[in-house]
């Protein structure tokens, strides 16, 4: 109604004209998180862990790109001051120097954190080595000159404030390891973390790995890590996808580890060498706010539970099979899962498997855009994979499926996500190793917006069942939309819905409702309104005083 039209209807009431602006950036962000170890030897470099928190305390996704700056007092020096930073998270390698103790300080805009750190120069070291590290505990600086086993049922303990510094070989791959066949608990702590590195300031000298192998995965005892930093390690014999040493070697072994670093076991020369994050067999793993960066590629698992949360993996790079994560088929009642994380910025593709079925919800997945490794943001390749309430960008294909022959099949169920900005947003795929044509999709209350090729198949259009979905170009399907779904800001990646965008209200009405109880969104983030038109009234000077907003164009959260 116009507002010429309502106005005579208001005997006896003042109204007020406001302007609601929404934020442009989503939730502000209102701290600074920086997680470095306690202690640390002039020259030796250290992981410097930087996130940006929401008042909420999660981490702030829409800070798409950044950097965080180091400075440090005492006069002390960086070999770095530089953390590149995406989704709000970050980390670098950076060696101090010149100085005893000092104060560590990460800016990003107008936050801050500080950390004292400490010189351990004149602390006593333990040494440690041997096949029998039978109920051991480590503490303070350690320095391990032999490889270390753990026996069945003993465990070594690590207790938190521990640094352990590993003699490390700069070719071949028989680097000092660990054996674990009991148990493994490391004890950190947020303010004082344990850290697990090469002894040597040169940055090609590595260790070796963690092995961790029991007789039986239904008896095998728990590996919990709380706050460890592993880096520096690879030397040891290659395995798997790309041939790489991994970092974590599970065999039909359980391990937790939460708010856990695992970064810089590769160099980016040479094909991305000599370390990648793991290889599991027959094994039960969690990750919780865990970040992975700087190695030949994720995880590779098969026959194996993977729950990984809240987590990052990012710059898993190479010239071949540079995966964010490699999922094989798991074992009867094992379930692998991704929530609520950031898989970002490969050589490969984001999320690669094979014959697994796998669920992918709440993340983000962006920048796997290598066209001579046909990179997909996520390949499925056989079983079924599911996708919900993600993200996925910037991508040379956004999700990929393939089947290896006409007695295999694929399915792909996408549900309440956006895939934006890829070269091709979904593809049903024929390669030499598959070809299909059983290939299957579902996408429902999905945005698939592309200025290329939004659907694309090798077999035909039977391949997708599509609908209720807001689509870039025209596609066979039930209540399909075909117009611009007004992102926020698609060239700064905000990807949420902007008032009348076609896309709001618009998803399958047996959906579950959004929760202010309106017909479901299509897109993985739902659109949150302004306050109302009119306000409540309020009674001033005898008369009822209304605030009428006028909404800008931005999206309200």
């Amino acid at each position: 109604m116009r507002l010429n039209a309502f106005l005579p209807n208001l005997a006896g009431v003042f109204l007020v004209v406001g302007l609601f602006l929404g934020s442009a950036s989503g939730v502000a962000a209102d701290a600074l998180k920086l997680v470095v170890q306690r202690g640390y030897l002039p020259g030796l470099p250290a992981l410097v862990r930087v996130e940006v928190l929401t008042p909420a305390g999660t981490r702030n996704w829409s800070l798409w790109d950044g950097e965080a700056l180091l400075t440090a007092d005492a006069g002390v020096t960086l070999s770095t001051n530089r953390v590149p930073m995406r989704n709000g998270m970050g980390s670098a390698l950076v060696a101090f120097s010149g100085g005893g103790d000092f104060n560590l300080t990460a800016t990003v805009d107008a936050l801050q954190a500080m950390r004292p750190l400490l010189t351990l120069t004149n602390e006593p070291v333990q040494f440690a080595g041997g096949t029998n590290a039978a109920n051991t505990v480590w503490s303070g600086v350690v320095r391990m000159t032999n490889h270390v086993g753990v026996p069945t049922g003993f465990a070594l303990t690590v207790l938190s404030n521990t640094l352990v510094l590993i003699d490390g070989y700069t070719t071949g791959t028989n680097g000092l390891s660990f054996y674990v066949n009991g148990r493994l608990d490391v004890q950190g702590t947020a303010a004082d973390p344990v850290t697990f590195t090469c002894a040597s300031t040169n940055l090609n000298s590595r260790w070796g790995q963690m092995r961790f192998n029991t007789g039986s995965l239904a008896t095998a005892a728990t590996n919990n890590f709380q706050y460890a930093i592993i880096t520096r390690g690879g030397r040891a014999p290659g395995e798997g996808h790309t041939g790489q040493a991994p970092i974590l070697r599970p065999t039909n072994a359980k391990l937790r580890m939460e708010h856990c670093s695992i970064t810089d076991h590769a160099t980016t020369s040479g094909g991305g060498t000599p370390g990648k994050i793991g290889q599991a067999t027959g094994s039960d793993l969690t990750f919780d706010d865990c970040l992975f960066q700087r190695a030949r590629m994720g995880p590779e698992i098969g026959g194996t539970a993977l729950l990984f949360t809240n987590g990052v993996i990012m710059d898993m790079l190479g010239d071949d099979d540079a995966d964010g994560i490699y999922i094989h088929a798991q074992s009867g009642g094992q379930v692998c899962a991704l929530k609520n994380s950031v898989i970002a910025a490969g050589g490969d593709d984001g999320i690669d498997t094979l014959d697994s079925a796998v669920l992918v919800e709440g993340c983000i997945i962006r920048d796997w855009a290598n066209l001579v490794e046909d990179a997909k943001g996520i390949s499925a390749f056989n079983n079924v994979t599911t996708v919900r309430r993600s993200l996925i960008v910037d991508c040379t294909v956004g999700v990929s499926a393939k089947t290896s022959s006409s007695n295999s099949s694929v399915r792909v169920n996408i549900f309440e996500s956006t895939l934006a900005r890829n070269g091709t947003n979904v593809l049903a795929q024929r390669k030499s190793n598959a070809t299909g044509p059983r290939v299957d999709y579902r996408i429902t209350n999905s945005i698939l917006w592309s200025t290329s090729d939004s659907i694309q198949s090798d077999f035909g259009e039977t391949n997708f069942t599509i609908g209720f979905c807001t689509i870039s170009e025209p596609w066979p399907g039930t209540n399909n939309i075909v117009s611009d779904p007004l992102f926020t800001d698609a060239a700064g990646h905000d990807f949420r819905l902007l008032p009348f965008s076609p896309s709001i209200d618009a998803g399958h009405p047996q959906s579950p409702l959004d929760p202010d109880g309106s017909p479901i969104d299509q897109g993985c983030y739902t659109f949150q309104p302004g306050p109302p038109l009119l306000s409540q009234p309020l009674l001033l000077g005898g008369a009822h005083q209304f605030t009428l907003n006028a909404y800008s164009n931005r999206n309200y959260v």
